[in-house]
């Protein structure tokens, strides 16, 4: 036999929300029966249940067990979220550091870099002798040139 209450606090679905909600009237149930067990000296009658389950089941009190439901069920998340807090950063700084290492073995090394430096330092060397040597045997002098260009327009007035 279906129950109600279950029914309408589950609204088609079985999820977690909704069965902590279902345990939470479940709970609430068993304190009212010891209670009125307590007070009445004999257990309450199926029409007591149903009286219950009638107060139980409005949209107030559905609205709370749910309510109460989705904040135990985000203290629980806040809860195992801080428990795994340390390992959760451990792994991150861990992941990082290897990606590091990884991208940093990658890369061409400190000589490698110094290697690569003297060979074009050198290949500048070469060329700029080449074009000195080109300039004297086309007879050119240089200075000269560069003289020329420094003092500016000439002005000749003849």
């Amino acid at each position: 036999m279906n129950n109600p209450v279950f029914d309408l606090l589950g609204e088609g679905g079985h999820d977690v929300e909704s069965l902590t909600a279902y345990a939470l009237y479940k709970q609430h149930k068993r304190t009212w029966a010891l209670e009125f067990l307590e007070e009445n000296g004999k257990p309450p009658a199926v029409v007591d249940d149903a009286a219950f389950a009638r107060v139980a089941s409005t949209y107030d009190q559905l609205d709370r067990y749910r309510k109460d439901a989705r904040d135990i069920l985000i203290a629980f998340a806040n809860e195992t979220v801080d428990e795994a807090r340390p390992d959760i950063e451990r792994e991150a700084i861990t992941a990082r550091m290897e990606k590091a290492a990884y991208e940093a073995g990658s890369q061409t090394t400190f000589w490698k870099q110094i290697q690569f430096g003297v060979v074009a330092s050198a290949i500048n060397t070469v060329l700029l002798i080449v074009i000195a040597v080109g300039i004297q045997l086309t007879g050119v002098d240089f200075l000269e040139v560069m003289q020329s260009l420094s003092d500016g327009p000439r002005n000749t007035g003849e």
